[in-house]
């Protein structure tokens, strides 16, 4: 496959590993109080998210027959700009402070 062609759909991989990752992670967040079992809960969501980001990886290197580690590069920035992404907007918004002077 071509190398040129084949970034963006690197890129795009992902932003979705990233989103299915780190929406896992909060939707288990959210259930913790209410969960029977939060340890099953944790390492089930842990061990299910792991194998998806995985998965997702060994997708990018067994498709990218040149530069692997180059695609690999830009799919695991597009899955940290996700993480970063999520957390901005999950963040709790302060009032900012007026300088009283």
């Amino acid at each position: 496959m071509n190398s040129l062609f084949f970034l963006p759909v690197t890129l795009v991989l992902g932003i979705f590993v990233g989103n299915l990752y780190f929406r896992g992670l909060w939707m288990t967040v959210q259930k913790l109080p209410t969960a029977q079992s939060p340890i099953l809960l944790t390492l089930g969501s842990f061990f299910g998210r792991l194998a998806i980001a995985i998965t997702g990886f060994a997708l990018v290197l067994a498709f990218a027959q040149e530069n692997a580690l180059w695609h690999l590069l830009v799919c695991l920035g597009a899955f940290i700009w996700v993480r970063n992404h999520t957390i901005e907007k999950l963040q709790p918004k302060w009032p900012r402070r007026l300088n009283a002077h």
